[in-house]
């Protein structure tokens, strides 16, 4: 901005400069002759009419219409830069992608609210829809089985509140009775002497057989007849022998059951014992709050069975349906944004364009504030000044604007005004304005971004106006005055004058109100310093731009 004020006052010294040379070589043809005093000179010059145009000259920038700086910016955390298929000096196209990281956690991501979506539109889906016969036959047939399980642990709270103490007493009857006939069959197996009988006959039968076979075993003869002999004698001995053994084996088992049975009738005995004394003594108080648990449980679970088959008939509330849609549409949001988020995975070219720069390479750990490059359409280019805060008032969209290039001396281009911002920033202690200028007429040339051009805008433009040397204004007490001669009297004293100015070019300013058209004004000039405060010439301070003050001076 130091730089930018630095060029506007000097082109303003340039411009006075200028203007005074130009009236010090004419001021013998402006039809009176020069007068000198001191370090001055004076000279009287006719009002005219004509036309005037006024301008403004600003040191500029070329830049692109379109331009992008782009970055993953709607990624979290840090990522490795996975491609990068473009290098600086490439031309791309409106969607090509240029750059990506790994897609992957952005599509988990996705899948997962689409899930979610879509089990939240089921359910809003249920709630809207009437009841089914097979609905409400489930919802009846939950009701019932809910009644049967609170019935169920009503009997069992009662039996532990108040026990049966004669079915009990009769239990435990029952349990001795069963315990002496398994204790009577347990000793008449142990004594059964027809059993013992029955064992020695088997045995005395078994040596019968065996005696024969261990006769024929010891003789020495091997034809088919005393093979046939020999196995029918083996035969008969195992078959007496397996006849003992299974009738040992079941008097065995005989004798197990019956004694298992008396310790079953032991252990039935004791537990009905236990049952009677535990009633006795007022119940167990675990059983009893677990059955008292048990039929506050069934009751909840009776009273949800209830209100399920009523919500099923009369429907979802108003309430539950608008808590659900809202559900379904902050996942639906959910699900955009995630559909957003994998996009965003990739860096797409959102114009044809040329990339001016590339910052990172693949494999780089990239985040959301990482450039990864800088683009723009080199085809649609335009001029942006920087104007300060007093200019700006002059400047209006529409405005023609000339344009020339330091690097392309001898050559101007037409522009216009774009767009004049409501807003500037700050630069160096001066409120600076951006403003775009269009640019035509150079679409065949070598243009780079960032290169510096003059801008020339038309601020003003008059016709069949007054005009007078602009350093015939004097400025007194904030208005504007010019000394007038008297054409009957050219000896006496100059007449002061005030004026309406209007616009200005910074040699000749527009007379609104207080002259006509053949009016002789004094023109002052100064070779040394002035000590005119109030004077033209060298004593306004704005050089070429004209009076302070004025409708539209130029600068």
């Amino acid at each position: 901005m130091r730089t930018f004020t630095r060029i506007l006052l000097l082109l303003i010294v340039i411009a006075a400069a200028a203007g005074g040379l130009w009236y010090y070589r004419s001021r013998s043809a402006a039809g009176s002759a020069p007068t000198a005093s001191g370090g001055s000179y004076t000279q009287l010059v006719a009002v005219k009419q004509g036309s005037l145009s006024s301008s403004i000259t600003v040191v500029s920038q070329l830049e692109a219409v379109q331009s992008a700086d782009l970055a993953f910016s709607r990624m979290s955390g840090t990522a490795k830069l996975a491609t990068l298929t473009v290098k600086a000096g490439n031309t791309v196209t409106n969607g090509q992608v240029l750059a990506a990281i790994d897609p992957a956690p952005y599509q988990q991501a996705l899948d997962q609210a689409i899930s979610s979506l879509g089990a939240a539109e089921k359910t809003l889906a249920d709630l809207k829809t009437p009841p089914t016969e097979l609905g409400l036959a489930q919802s009846d047939l939950a009701i019932a089985q809910a009644d049967v399980q609170l019935q169920q642990a009503q009997d069992a709270l009662d039996k532990l509140l108040k026990p049966d103490f004669a079915s009990l007493g009769s239990a435990v009857s029952d349990a001795q009775s069963g315990l002496a006939s398994a204790q009577s069959n347990l000793v008449a197996q142990q004594t059964d002497k027809t059993a013992k009988d029955a064992l020695t006959k088997l045995q005395t039968a078994e040596a019968t057989p065996a005696a024969s076979y261990s006769r024929l075993a010891t003789e020495k003869y091997s034809d088919a007849y005393y093979q046939d002999r020999l196995q029918t004698a083996y035969n008969n001995m195992m078959n007496a022998q397996d006849a003992r053994v299974t009738y040992e084996l079941q008097q065995q088992a005989n004798l197990t059951n019956a004694q298992l049975q008396v310790r079953k009738s032991q252990a039935a005995l004791k537990t009905a014992q236990d049952a009677l004394a535990k009633a006795q003594a007022g119940g167990d108080p675990v059983a009893l709050a677990q059955a008292k648990l048990d039929v506050r449980n069934a009751q909840v679970a009776q009273l949800k069975a209830h209100d399920d088959r009523s919500t099923l008939v009369a429907g979802a509330d108003a309430a539950t349906l608008a808590t659900d849609q809202a559900d379904v549409d902050q996942l639906r949001l959910a699900v955009s944004n995630a559909q957003a988020d994998l996009a965003a995975a990739q860096l797409v070219a959102p114009f044809d364009a040329t990339i001016l720069k590339v910052n990172n390479s693949p494999g780089d750990l990239v985040s959301a504030s990482t450039t990864i490059l800088s683009l723009a359409n080199l085809k649609t280019l335009q001029v942006v000044a920087a104007i300060d805060e007093i200019t700006i008032r002059r400047v209006s969209t529409g405005q023609d604007a000339s344009v020339t290039f330091d690097a392309l001396p001898g050559q101007r281009f037409a522009g216009k005004v774009l767009d004049v911002p409501l807003e500037g920033t700050l630069q160096g202690g001066v409120m600076v304005y951006t403003v775009p200028i269009s640019l035509t007429g150079a679409d065949k040339l070598t243009l780079l971004v960032g290169m510096t051009a003059n801008v020339q805008v038309l601020v003003g433009q008059v016709a069949d106006a007054l005009l007078v040397p602009t350093m015939a204004l004097q400025r007194t007490n904030g208005a504007y005055e010019v000394l007038v001669a008297d054409p009957a009297n050219p000896t006496a004293a100059p007449q002061s004058v005030p004026v309406e100015i209007g616009l200005s070019d910074g040699t000749y300013t527009q007379i609104v109100r207080g002259l006509n058209v053949g009016d002789q004004v004094v023109v002052q000039m100064t070779t040394g310093a002035s000590n005119n405060n109030n004077g033209a010439g060298g004593g306004l301070g704005g050089g070429g731009g004209g009076p302070p003050g004025g409708r539209a001076p130029g600068r």
